[in-house]
C-alpha cells in the first residue's frame, strides 16, 4: 500500500552563496568573512495536518523602498552551521545567458537518478544558490530518502543568502526527478518563485527582453524562506530529494518596474465519478504584463487552460495537458511559445507580450475526472487527490489570490 505523509516535517535548509573556490566537504568559501549568518530555523508540523503549500492564497506584496545599499557579496556562515553538500568543486561558472539551459555542471556520479540536474551556484557577488539534499550521498540521511510507493509534503526553512536589500530576476530550478512542486515563500507568504518542472528558468535561459529591462523583484536581507517541496516515488526503487535554485540578482539601478507572483487557487469539493470542469474568474487590477503563466495540477487534470478577457473578446493565452511536467508559458518579445493547438490537445502559448488592464479579467479552467473512491478536497496528494491552481508573474498589475469560481460542465474525451 503507498504510503501519503501528510504532514509538513520541518528540516534544515542548506543556502549557500558560493564563489568558485567553495570547499567541497563544507561549502564555505575559504578565507571568508567573520560569520554573521545564524543557522537556518526548523518548522515543525502537527502530525496528520493536511500537507498544503504554505500560505498559498496570500496576496503578492509590491517592494515599495528601492535598496538603499549596493549590491555586496553573501556572508558565509562558518563549518559548523552549515550542512556540507559534497560536491566537488566548481570548474566552471553557468553559461552566459542565452547559451541554452544550464545542466550536468557538477560532475556527479552518484547511485541516485538525477545527477545531471546539479548546477553551480552564481558566483557570491551575482546572487546565491538553495540547495535542499543530503550531505552524503553513499549514506544520505533518511530525511531525504524516498522509499518506493511513498509521497510526501514537507516544509525546509531558512534564510537567503544576500547581506544587503537586493532586486532579483532570473531564477534556475534545478530538481532531481519525483519532485511534484517547489514552492519558495517569505515573510507574510510572498510568495519568491517556484516550478513544476525539473529544469526550468525564468526567464527563459536567463534572457531578459528589452520590454522587461527594468524588471526586479526586492529581497529584504537575511529573509527568512519556507519552502514548501512535495515529492513521490511511483517507482519500485527508492530515491533521494534536492532541489537546486539559483537567485540572480539585477542591478537596482536598472529596476523600474516591481514584479509580482500570480498564486491563484480553485477549490475542489469533486465527488467520485464526476467529470466537472472548474472555471476561475480574475479581476485584473492596474495596467501592466502578465510574464508568465502555468497551472499546477495533478495526474486527474486533462486539461488546463487560461484565457486574457477584454470586453467582448476572450483569447486563449495558454493551454497545456500534462500534470507532472507542465508547459510553462513566457510572454515577451524573445520568446516564441509553441502554437497553441487545442483540437490536437497540443500544449502551447500566446508569443508575445501579453498586456493587461484595469477591467481585464484573466480566466483559467481545469478539466477534472475523478475515476477515484475519494472525494477530490484540494490536498498535495498526486494520485488520490486534485488542484487547479494559476501560477505565473506579473508587472504592474495583480490578480487577486481569490477568483470567482464556477463549475461548468465537461464536454468531449
Amino acid at each position: 500500500m503507498r504510503t501519503v505523509a501528510r504532514a509538513c516535517i520541518g528540516a534544515a535548509l542548506f543556502l549557500s552563496a558560493c564563489s568558485s573556490d567553495t570547499d567541497p566537504g563544507t561549502g564555505v568559501v575559504p578565507g571568508g568573512q567573520p560569520p554573521t549568518v545564524a543557522p537556518p530555523p526548523t518548522v515543525q508540523g502537527t502530525a496528520g495536518a493536511a500537507a498544503l503549500p504554505m500560505n498559498p492564497v496570500q496576496p503578492p506584496v509590491n517592494p515599495v523602498q528601492p535598496p538603499v545599499n549596493p549590491v555586496q557579496p553573501p556572508v558565509q556562515p562558518p563549518p559548523n552551521q552549515m550542512m556540507p553538500t559534497m560536491m566537488p568543486p566548481p570548474v566552471e561558472m553557468p553559461p552566459p545567458a542565452g547559451n541554452g539551459l544550464a545542466m550536468d555542471e557538477c560532475n556527479l556520479n552518484t547511485q541516485w537518478p538525477g545527477d545531471e540536474y546539479c548546477i553551480l551556484p552564481p558566483p557570491a557577488d551575482k546572487g546565491f544558490q538553495m540547495h535542499i539534499g543530503p550531505s552524503n550521498y553513499d549514506n544520505p540521511e533518511p530525511r531525504y530518502v524516498m522509499e518506493p510507493d511513498s509521497e510526501i509534503t514537507e516544509t525546509f526553512s531558512g534564510m537567503t543568502g544576500n547581506t544587503t536589500n537586493v532586486y532579483y530576476y532570473w531564477r534556475q530550478y534545478r530538481m532531481r526527478p519525483g519532485s511534484h512542486h517547489l514552492i519558495v515563500n517569505s515573510t507574510g507568504g510572498r510568495r519568491l518563485g517556484g516550478t513544476q518542472n525539473l529544469a526550468k528558468d525564468n526567464p527563459e535561459r536567463g534572457m531578459i527582453a528589452d520590454e522587461n529591462k527594468g524588471v526586479g523583484m526586492m529581497l529584504a536581507p537575511r529573509s527568512p524562506l519556507s519552502n514548501s517541496l512535495h515529492y513521490y516515488n511511483f517507482t519500485d526503487k527508492p530515491i533521494i530529494k534536492q532541489v537546486w535554485v539559483n537567485f540572480w540578482y539585477r542591478d537596482a539601478e536598472e529596476v523600474t518596474e516591481p514584479a509580482n507572483e500570480i498564486f491563484s487557487m480553485l477549490g475542489m469539493g469533486i465527488q467520485p465519478g464526476q467529470r466537472v470542469i472548474k472555471h476561475g474568474s480574475c479581476p485584473v487590477t492596474g495596467t501592466g504584463r502578465i510574464l508568465t503563466l502555468y497551472g499546477h495540477v495533478h495526474s486527474h487534470n486533462k486539461r488546463f487552460s487560461a484565457w486574457r478577457k477584454r470586453g467582448s473578446e476572450k483569447m486563449l493565452v495558454h493551454e497545456s495537458y500534462s500534470w507532472e511536467h507542465p508547459g510553462v508559458s513566457e510572454f515577451s518579445s524573445n520568446v516564441m511559445n509553441p502554437v497553441l493547438n487545442p483540437a490536437g490537445k497540443v500544449a502551447g502559448g500566446y508569443s508575445g507580450v501579453l498586456d493587461v488592464k484595469q477591467g481585464d479579467t484573466i480566466e483559467f479552467e481545469c478539466d477534472i475526472l475523478n475515476d477515484t473512491n475519494s472525494v477530490f478536497v484540494g490536498q498535495n496528494e498526486a494520485q488520490d487527490d486534485e488542484m487547479c491552481i494559476l501560477i505565473g508573474d506579473s508587472v504592474g498589475t495583480s490578480l487577486s489570490p481569490f477568483c470567482a469560481m464556477s463549475d461548468l460542465p465537461a464536454t468531449g474525451q
